[in-house]
């Protein structure tokens, strides 16, 4: 029985189809060739605008992200303060132009980065990527200034000489 599938496999024509013997039936079927998937395109980087606004009032924390960032290959990153300087999550809001694989790759590092971080999509904004900046992970909010009592001045009341009688003897 063997010699049988030898002599079926050597008498095959060049023009047959590879056929294998599967476990279970002992049929033989035909094994496709897996067709070449496309590999995604990549990111070009230098074209991703970017800016990113300090929200936690932390100084530095703005170039410190655009220095993350700029170590993945994105060059165009503007920095400033956002209005607001108590932020503890991370809002990043993407163009819906962006490339999907440009926003998986920032809100991955920025999971990665910040204790917590909020995703949204918009069509208005007019930057690629907006990013305003929570507290890292580790990190603890700035204090706030808090007013330090002033020493006033003001007038205490004195003592003020007061006249006293002194007896007088009569003659």
């Amino acid at each position: 029985m063997g010699a049988g599938g030898v002599f079926f496999f050597a008498t095959r024509s060049a023009n047959e189809p590879a056929t294998t013997a599967t476990p279970e039936s002992g049929d033989t079927s035909i094994i496709p060739t897996p067709e070449p998937t496309e590999s995604p395109k990549p990111i070009d980087r230098s074209k991703v605008k970017i800016e990113i606004q300090n929200g936690t009032g932390i100084t530095g924390e703005g170039a410190y992200l655009q220095g993350v960032l700029a170590n993945l290959g994105y060059k165009n990153i503007k920095t400033a303060n956002a209005s607001n300087q108590d932020s503890t999550t991370t809002v990043v809001t993407f163009a819906k132009t962006l490339d999907a694989g440009a926003i998986d790759e920032i809100a991955s590092k920025l999971e990665e980065v910040y204790k917590a971080v909020d995703t949204k999509t918009s069509s208005t904004i007019t930057t690629d990527v907006l990013i305003v900046t929570g507290l890292r992970k580790g990190a603890t909010a700035k204090p706030s200034a808090s007013p330090t009592p002033k020493p006033t001045t003001t007038a205490s009341p004195s003592a003020s000489p007061t006249a006293t009688a002194t007896p007088t003897a009569i003659p």
